[in-house]
């Protein structure tokens, strides 16, 4: 391996180490009680190596959602359509298995994120750069069912009279964080029953039965 890997997987590691120490941190002391200093302190790194590589803590913040959006097996950096789990899911061809995937998908990062999604919405009720940044990144929950709905629309897949947009509507209503929490937290289904759930909820609402 070159140098210039080997620089930059060390920097990679430095991110993840940085934002899982920070979701830590978060989780403690909540978002404004955490201070950068705390943070670098938690994973072995000087400060300044934070200022350097994210500049604010809001850009901190970030990278921890991402982080936990993007789970243990993918880097956070590596765009969307290049992660496993949408390559597997754009190349199932059966409609009501892709469903299934993104369910499965969803249910897995709510487990990671929500803990982190309640201090950034106590945040952004104070702090407008959190708020910005929760807004964008409900707006990057909506891209998976904008970009999953054309593909079944394409396939003939949807019920008649179902555009590709209103099915991403109902795509990304049906799996937000909220439900995951409402059933799995707040009701006590287990995470296989509520994805099930979903998945049933799914293809009732959007797959044509022919």
């Amino acid at each position: 391996m070159s140098t210039a890997a080997n620089r930059g997987g060390r920097r990679l590691a430095t991110r993840r180490r940085v934002a899982e120490s920070a979701a830590t941190l978060f989780a403690e002391r909540g978002y404004a009680g955490t201070t950068l200093q705390a943070i670098a302190d938690a994973a072995g790194v000087h400060v300044q190596t934070i200022y350097q590589a994210f500049g604010t803590k809001v850009a901190v913040l970030a990278e921890t959602a991402a982080v936990l959006v993007a789970g243990p097996d993918e880097e956070a950096s590596t765009p969307p359509p290049d992660r496993r789990w949408v390559r597997e899911l754009f190349a199932e061809p059966d409609p009501a298995r892709q469903l299934a995937m993104y369910a499965t998908h969803m249910r897995t990062v709510s487990e990671r994120y929500m803990g982190l999604l309640d201090i950034m919405r106590v945040t952004a009720a104070v702090d407008p750069e959190v708020g910005s940044f929760l807004a964008a990144a409900e707006q990057g929950r909506y891209e998976g069912p904008s970009h999953i709905t054309p593909e079944l629309a394409a396939k003939g897949a949807l019920k008649p009279g179902l555009s590709a947009d209103r099915a991403a509507d109902i795509m990304y209503a049906l799996t937000s964080y909220d439900v995951y929490r409402s059933l799995m937290v707040d009701r006590g289904w287990s995470g296989t029953d509520t994805e099930a759930w979903i998945t049933e909820t799914l293809v009732a609402s959007l797959l044509s039965k022919s």
